[in-house]
């Protein structure tokens, strides 16, 4: 170039020599092999069956095609993890739990404990000017991104594909078009997570201006993507399951599975009828391994293991000897990735409500740090847990001049700003109890801007309550206030002969404030009037039922239970102090102490859950108000719910239960059987008759609905059946 230095020139050209990518270098004469690992959820785990038998024999491999679990398995290999490591990942994985997207309780804020213990199943439904919002997928991905993320940290700074230490490709579907799109560049985790998007399952991917989902619907066996590699000899690993034959299409289950298998199957016979007489196809036995069974991946690797060993024959052909394979182990070592650079600065792209100062406190990365992938893990995870997102990831971009840039991407969910819930509650003992009752809630977390939740829950049944709320936290601080109506009816016993009904309405407003204890614990004071109407005949009531409440209370709740329908482990326990003063025209005057707890302790599956109840009247009135009542299944089971009425009450259990089968990743119904030892009673006095024992067998299951329980239940004084839909403790 005419002006220009020599020198110049002469380090522009080996500028240009040094960026070119290299390869890892064949031996001389020795073909240039292409790995295609095909898709097939959980089946996949037998790639990586194949690829010990490629090491174990030297067969190298110089270039990755993959699409959907094949990506996932080929983008682990090419970043430098070999076959054995690849076995200790899939160890590694809580498989169980990585497709559920379930906040684990303890990143639970305290108030979105509260939710769970309400009776309403987690299911939202939200609503925008065009109507209901529905996700774009049935999961989020948020597990599963994080996971790849640390999984492939090493290899995070390549930006380039064929700059990894074996040149990789992944095949991802544009859903806009249904055209097949090959991923060489860019950040590998999203490439991945793109390519194994499975349409309606996870959400589409949005990289560069398209919509990407699962490459399996378009091209599960990317031959023709190695082969543009450069590779002279393909080996295709397919995992891919036969067509279902005619006879055996009986249902519209199996009509849905052909459906499925059909989808890329004119692509995948197409490329596999493209295989010359050096190529190796490996089909591994994948009978029996559905593809969402991500707990058979010992046996899927094992299977895999074995069709490679079955093609070792033509595999021997391939194979580098000893010097040789050193040679290339030693090149693709050569090309591992250097660490990333520090971190230049940290860019919050945030479309929630929630303030984007707020989502960069809780990032703890400051800039010049290194990436630490654990602990981005469990920064955005706890971001996510707020509960304002569909999904919270990060990516890199190398921003010139200024270094390594990351980039949060908080996606916010409409489902969890403004949301509806809904519960159902069914409990009968077969005789005399029967209750039925659906619930309601309304939730705007940042009411007009302001950072106030608005929450209105409605509960229709025997008992009837309406409440609305406005609550604000102030760090650790919160204030709650508003108005509540409520109906109850209470069944009067004697010697277990029900007499009457008294019922109870009441219309008030109560103002709270108090002290979170960090996500596990709430101190709450109250202040709450109401007017009472009470009617019972021909039960004697001061003017004739009509009075009005003024009390005080003080509440300390703990939660650290991992789960609130089926708890394993954790505490929960509450103390209430309530007070009725005669203050502001009240016409009650008495206290009352009321407190629960129980701890569930787990091995294996068998969870055993210690608990009591207690509560006393501390002063003395002649009403029925503030009294106790116990009853009904786990609360003294074989008598009917609420049966007995006392001033004072004492409860203490012990509940045993144990898991069916073991839990299932993605899909996951559990079903329990277990029995219970009760002892307890409600008095009028202290001095008053022992406490009473009972019993229960049950037999549970966590539906999508809530727990579904049937159970027997015994005591001294008689037996009862319980079915029941809802919570059991």
């Amino acid at each position: 170039m005419r002006g220009v230095p020599d020198w110049l020139a002469l380090w522009a050209l080996l500028l240009s020599i040094a960026t070119l990518p290299l390869e890892p270098a064949a031996a001389t004469g020795a073909p240039r092999i292409g790995l295609v690992l095909g898709g097939g959820g959980a089946k996949g785990f037998a790639h990586v069956g194949v690829l010990q038998v490629l090491e174990e024999y030297r067969v190298p491999v110089h270039a990755i095609a993959g699409t959907s679990m094949g990506a996932v398995v080929g983008s682990l290999y090419a970043s430098g993890i070999d076959a054995d490591g690849l076995v200790e990942v899939t160890r590694d994985i809580d498989w169980a739990n990585l497709f559920t997207d379930r906040i684990p309780r303890d990143r639970l804020t305290f108030r979105r404990k509260r939710d769970e213990r309400d009776n309403l199943i987690n299911f939202r439904l939200a609503f925008d000017d065009k109507g209901v919002v529905l996700p774009p997928g049935l999961l989020r991905g948020q597990d599963l991104y994080l996971t790849l993320a640390e999984k492939l940290a090493v290899a995070r700074s390549v930006r380039d594909f064929d700059n990894l230490p074996i040149p990789f490709r992944a095949v991802a579907a544009d859903i806009t078009t249904g055209r097949a799109v090959v991923l060489d560049r860019g950040d590998l985790v999203t490439a991945v997570f793109a390519s194994m998007s499975v349409p309606g399952g996870l959400p589409p991917v949005e990289r560069e201006g398209l919509l990407l989902v699962d490459g399996g619907i378009v091209d599960n066996v990317p031959v023709d993507v190695a082969r543009a590699m450069g590779v002279d000899v393909v080996i295709v690993v397919d995992v891919g399951s036969p067509l279902l034959k005619r006879e055996e299409i009986k249902s519209f289950v199996n009509v849905l599975d052909q459906l499925q298998l059909l989808l890329g199957r004119e692509a995948v016979d197409r490329q596999l009828k493209s295989l010359g007489h050096r190529d190796v196809l490996i089909r591994p036995d994948i009978d029996g391994i559905a593809m969402t069974d991500f707990a058979a991946s010992a046996v899927a690797i094992a299977r895999g293991r074995e069709a490679g060993l079955a093609a070792v024959a033509q595999l021997r052909g391939l194979a580098l000897d000893e010097e040789g394979w050193r040679a290339h182990l030693a090149a693709r070592a050569a090309r591992r990735p250097p660490p990333p650079p520090p971190i230049g600065f940290v860019e919050v792209r945030n479309d929630s409500d929630m303030p984007d100062r707020q989502i960069a406190r809780m990032v703890t990365v400051a800039p010049g740090e290194n990436h630490d992938p654990e602990r981005m893990t469990r920064d955005l995870n706890a971001v996510f847990a707020t509960g304002y997102f569909r999904s919270v990831r990060y990516t890199f971009e190398p921003v010139p001049g200024l270094g390594e840039r990351m980039v949060i991407t908080a996606t916010g969910d409409p489902s969890q700003s403004n949301f509806f819930q809904f519960g159902l509650t069914l409990s009968t003992d077969f005789n005399r109890q029967n209750a039925f009752g659906i619930g309601m809630a309304y939730t705007d977390r940042n009411l007009g801007a302001t950072g106030i939740e608005w929450r209105t829950d409605i509960r229709i049944g025997e008992d009837i309550l309406l409440n609305s709320s406005f609550y604000r936290e102030f760090g650790k601080f919160f204030a709650e206030a508003g108005p509540f109506v409520s109906r109850r009816d209470t069944l009067l016993y004697d010697d277990g002969v029900p007499l009457l009904t008294v019922r109870t309405r009441e219309i008030g407003f109560r103002l709270d404030g108090g002290m979170l204890i960090d996500r596990w614990g709430e101190l709450r004071f109250g202040l709450l009037r109401s007017g009472l109407d009470l009617d019972a005949d021909p039960l004697p009531l001061p003017d004739d039922g009509k009075l009005e409440a003024m009390n005080w209370q003080i509440q300390f709740t703990a939660d650290r239970l991992d789960d609130v329908n089926y708890p394993k482990r954790g505490l929960f326990g509450e103390v209430i102090l309530e007070d009725h003063v005669t203050a502001l025209g009240g016409d009650l005057s008495y206290s009352r102490l009321f407190g629960r707890f129980y701890a569930p302790m787990t091995r294996k599956r068998t969870t055993l859950i210690l608990g009591a109840d207690f509560g006393t009247t501390l002063s003395d009135t002649d009403l029925i108000l503030g009294d106790f009542r116990l009853g009904g299944f786990l609360r003294l089971s074989g008598l009917s719910p609420n049966e007995l009425l006392g001033r004072h009450v004492l409860l203490g259990r012990a509940v045993a239960y144990y898991r069916l089968f073991e839990k299932s990743p993605i899909v996951d119904l559990p079903l329990y059987v277990g029995g219970s030892l009760e002892l307890g009673n409600a008095f009028e006095s202290w001095g008053a008759p022992g406490l009473l024992p009972a019993g229960s067998l049950f037999i549970s299951a966590d539906t999508p609905l809530g727990p579904l329980t049937f159970a027997g239940g015994a005591n001294g004084q008689g037996q009862a059946l319980y079915l029941i839909l809802g919570r059991l403790f």
